[in-house]
């Protein structure tokens, strides 16, 4: 008896499959005459051919002035001054002297996002100040057999920066372009030279992380993409933009028709990508620069505060979340949290307790179910008045209050806290001969001591 791959090998031998014409290759035979042609292509899109020993690819140059206006601030304010704490935001570059000499912002638009031999990134935009004028030069691959001159021009643009920056390009721009340069076996010029990832402070700055846990459960992080960014702290609003997922369709439809048409958008949004790149970077320096006064919303001050908290500058993280502790219940909530745990490793305890009492007064004032933020104020509150202040009748108040939010083991540590506190009041009882002071009902806020 014949195995069963043998059977399956007659069956397929007696239903071959229906004869096809063969497959052309798209990449190099567009529907449209001349489409793929590097002067054609050129011409179309506003550039001109570059041509080298190894192959042709298309250049296309703009140019912003000082005076012109992206989002709600100019195009000249957007330089980088060569004071700006960049250390403050990758310590790795505190070190690092003149940065500021040749800023390039950097970004690329590829043929799919997994990575590795086969994608191929056929947009590359550059950008950098020529005095106040911001310039972005792309590099656009008419067909993958001029990627190689491609790649030879931004080794030229990458040996004369002083700075690479890029968002998210540590883990996916540079990465790709390095693929690319060890493919076709040549040095990647982004060895030693310095690189700025600003996605990384972007989330720091403007991401919501920071709230989950607290009032809203489960909410989700603030959008930190760089198009998001735009909106919220660029107050620039893109018309008819071409959705990221959409642009390695739309390149392969170019080289499948030759249709400038279909990659015209794609060059726009890499053009206002690099120039939003810029901006925003522009914008986190300045705070960092200034300071906390100079932020345009509280969550700024918040995130500005973490920066400051990570690189241990104490006094001026304070100040920033004490600006921040002035607006909204839910920001005032976190920026009084981070500054009272602040507070307390600064063995700052008293005024820590303040920032906590904040905290759980507007909790029991305004609602009965505490959060997570809320519920760690009333146990450090606790933990003070009884370890530190020595005060176990005051200390009794906030754990009668975190016994009323607790559940399972929580409320059994919150009891047996009641327990030891219990103890500690009546032997300060019989030592004073009565009680120093009445409790106060549970339903009314502690209120902070004078």
């Amino acid at each position: 008896m014949r195995d069963l791959a043998a059977r399956l090998r007659d069956i397929v031998r007696q239903n071959p499959p229906p004869a096809r014409p063969a497959a052309r290759e798209l990449t190099y035979v567009p529907d449209v005459d001349g489409g793929h042609e590097p002067d054609v292509v050129a011409g179309r899109l506003g550039g001109t051919v570059h041509e080298s020993d190894h192959g042709r690819c298309v250049v296309i140059e703009r140019a912003w002035n000082g005076d012109d206006w992206h989002g709600h601030g100019r195009v000249g304010s957007m330089t980088l001054a060569p004071d700006a704490p960049l250390g403050l935001f990758d310590p790795k570059l505190s070190r690092l002297e003149d940065w500021a000499a040749r800023v390039v912002f950097f970004d690329i638009e590829t043929t799919g996002l997994s990575g590795g031999a086969g994608t191929l990134a056929f947009l590359a935009g550059c950008g950098w100040f020529e005095g106040d004028r911001f310039v972005v030069r792309q590099f656009f691959l008419n067909g993958p057999s001029g990627e190689r001159a491609m790649l030879d021009l931004l080794a030229d643009i990458f040996d004369r920066a002083s700075l690479l920056v890029t968002y998210n390009g540590r883990t996916f721009d540079v990465p790709t372009m390095e693929t690319r340069w060890a493919f076709h076996r040549r040095p990647s010029p982004t060895d030693g030279l310095p690189h700025f990832d600003m996605l990384p402070p972007a989330r720091r700055l403007w991401g919501w992380r920071e709230d989950r846990g607290q009032r809203e459960e489960g909410r989700a992080a603030r959008d930190c993409s760089l198009t998001a960014l735009e909106r919220s702290v660029l107050g620039f609003h893109r018309l008819g933009d071409v959705p990221g997922f959409e642009i390695p369709v739309r390149y392969f439809q170019f080289l499948r028709t030759g249709d400038v048409g279909a990659i015209s958008g794609v060059l726009e949004h890499n053009r206002l990508d690099v120039v939003s790149l810029a901006a925003v970077t522009a914008r986190a320096m300045e705070m960092a620069r200034v300071g906390p006064e100079v932020c345009r919303e509280d969550r700024e001050q918040i995130g500005l505060g973490r920066l400051y908290e990570r690189a241990d500058d104490v006094e001026r993280a304070i100040r920033a979340y004490r600006l921040a502790a002035s607006g909204d219940r839910d920001v005032r909530v976190v920026a009084l949290s981070r500054l009272a745990e602040l507070l307390r490793r600064a063995d700052r305890h008293e005024e820590a307790a303040v920032a906590w009492e904040q905290v759980v007064n507007d909790a029991v004032t305004n609602r009965s179910v505490l959060s997570r933020l809320e519920r760690r104020a009333v146990e450090a509150l606790a933990i003070h008045l009884e370890h530190r202040a020595r005060d176990p009748i005051q200390a009794k108040r906030y754990a009668e209050l975190l016994r009323r939010d607790a559940a399972g083991r929580h409320r059994a540590a919150a009891e047996h806290r009641l327990g030891r506190l219990d103890r500690k009041t009546r032997a300060s009882e019989d030592t004073t001969g009565g009680s120093s002071a009445a409790l106060l009902s549970f339903d009314q806020a502690p209120g902070p001591k004078s």
